[in-house]
C-alpha cells in the first residue's frame, strides 16, 4: 500500500516497455524504486515488429512471438516492387500487450508496480510527486509515459516531437511483411501489411493530415493503397487508431528527471518502436546506477551518452524522413525502378532498406 511522503531512489512513470524494462533492470540490480502506471491494467493493445536483438535484450518468453519475419516487400505508390527474402529470421511480429505482460512477469516483487495511480502533478526541483492523494518524494524520476501524455506535456515538453495518427485494421488475409510509400495518401509516413497469423493480417497507414478524415475517409484511403486493395472486401475484425511521435526532443534530462521511450519521441522513419524503449531504459540504468553510487554528479550525464551512442543514427534518419517528405511519388517510382535493378543489402528490418532506397532518391535528386 502506497504511503503519503515515501521515498525512493527512483520513481518511475508509466508501465510499458520502457518502463517495465527499467523497473526489471533495478529490481535485478538492488535499486530501491517504485512504478506508476495510470491504467488498471498492465498491456497496451497493439502489433509491432522487434528486431531480434531487441528481443534478445527484453528476455521475455517466445511464445509472445505472433510471427516469424523472413521476407519483405516495399511497394512504391504504383506499386513497382522491391523484396528481399532471407533463409535467417531478419525479426519478429508480436503484441505490444503480450510483451509487457511478459515483461510484468519476469519481476520478482510485483507489488512495486502500482497499477491505477496517475500522476496529478510534479514539482521536479523538490523531488516530489503527487500521485492519487498522496505526495511522494524521488531521487530521480524517470518519465516513461509517452510523449502524449497531457500531464508531460503540460509540464516539461516546450517542444513537442512530431507526430503522426496511424490507423489500422485486422483482417482476414494471408500476405508479408508490405511497406507501402506513397506521399499523397500517406503524406509524412506510410503504409504497410503486417501478418499476425496464419490467417489474419493487419493493414494500416499513418498520415499527419488527419484532420481532414472522417472514420470512412480512413477506410476509403487505407484501401486504396497497391496491394491493400485486393483485402476490400475481406472481414474485419478488429480496428485500432493512436498516435506515434516521429521526431526526438532535444532535452531528454534535467537535475533528477529523466525521460525514457516515448517520453522522448520516436524513430523518424518508424515512429515509436520497441528497440528505441529498450534501448533508453538500459541506457537511463547505467546512468541511474552510477548517479546514485556517486560516480557522476548528474544525471545530465544522460544527454551526453544518449548523444554519442544513440544520435548519430537518429539524426540521419530525421534528414531521411526530411527527404522523403519532399519528394513527389514520380519521383519514388522512378527510385523503385532503379533500386529493382540492384537491390541494397540491407541486414535488419525495414529501417535499413528504407535507407537505402532514400539514398537512392538523394542521388536521382541531384542528376536533376
Amino acid at each position: 500500500m502506497l504511503k503519503n511522503q515515501e521515498y525512493y531512489d527512483v520513481v518511475i512513470v508509466g508501465a510499458g516497455v520502457a518502463g517495465l524494462y527499467l523497473s526489471n533492470l533495478l529490481e535485478k540490480n538492488g535499486v530501491d524504486y517504485v512504478t506508476f502506471e495510470k491504467n488498471k491494467k498492465i498491456g497496451k493493445y497493439g502489433n509491432r515488429i522487434i528486431s531480434i536483438e531487441a528481443f534478445k535484450k527484453l528476455n521475455v518468453e517466445k511464445s509472445v512471438i505472433r510471427k516469424n519475419i523472413k521476407e519483405m516487400d516495399f511497394l512504391s505508390p504504383s506499386g513497382i516492387k522491391i523484396s528481399k527474402k532471407d533463409k535467417k529470421t531478419r525479426g519478429y511480429v508480436v503484441n505490444l500487450s503480450s510483451l509487457e505482460k511478459g515483461l510484468f512477469s519476469n519481476l520478482k516483487n510485483k507489488n512495486k508496480i502500482f497499477l491505477n495511480h496517475p500522476v496529478k502533478n510534479a514539482d521536479l526541483n523538490r523531488g516530489l510527486l503527487v500521485v492519487k492523494n498522496n505526495k511522494i518524494r524521488a531521487k530521480i524520476i524517470v518519465f516513461a509515459c509517452g510523449v502524449s501524455s497531457n500531464f508531460l506535456n503540460k509540464k516539461f515538453i516546450k517542444n513537442s516531437p512530431r507526430t503522426i495518427f496511424c490507423y489500422t485494421n485486422e483482417i482476414r488475409g494471408k500476405d508479408k511483411i508490405t511497406t507501402i510509400i506513397d506521399n499523397k495518401k500517406a503524406h509524412g509516413f506510410y503504409a504497410w501489411i503486417m501478418p499476425l497469423s496464419k490467417s489474419i493480417i493487419e493493414v494500416g497507414f499513418g498520415t499527419d493530415k488527419f484532420k481532414k478524415l472522417s472514420e470512412k475517409g480512413f477506410d476509403e484511403t487505407l484501401f486504396s493503397f497497391p496491394r491493400i486493395n485486393q483485402y476490400k472486401n475481406s472481414k474485419k475484425i478488429k480496428k485500432i487508431g493512436g498516435f506515434i511521435p516521429t521526431s526526438i526532443i532535444k532535452k531528454r534530462c534535467g537535475k533528477n528527471w529523466i525521460l525514457i521511450g516515448d517520453a522522448s519521441g520516436g524513430e523518424a522513419l518508424m515512429g515509436g518502436s520497441i528497440h528505441k524503449s529498450a534501448d533508453e531504459a538500459l541506457l537511463a540504468f547505467n546512468v541511474i546506477k552510477r548517479f546514485i553510487g556517486k560516480k557522476i554528479s548528474s544525471l545530465k550525464e544522460y544527454d551526453k551518452t544518449w548523444e554519442k551512442t544513440l544520435g548519430k543514427d537518429f539524426y540521419k534518419q530525421q534528414s531521411i524522413r526530411n527527404i522523403l517528405d519532399q519528394a513527389s511519388n514520380k519521383e519514388l517510382d522512378e527510385v523503385f525502378k532503379t533500386v529493382q535493378k540492384n537491390i541494397p543489402d540491407g541486414k535488419g528490418l525495414i529501417n535499413e532498406l528504407f535507407k537505402n532506397i532514400i539514398i537512392n532518391l538523394v542521388k536521382l535528386k541531384r542528376r536533376k
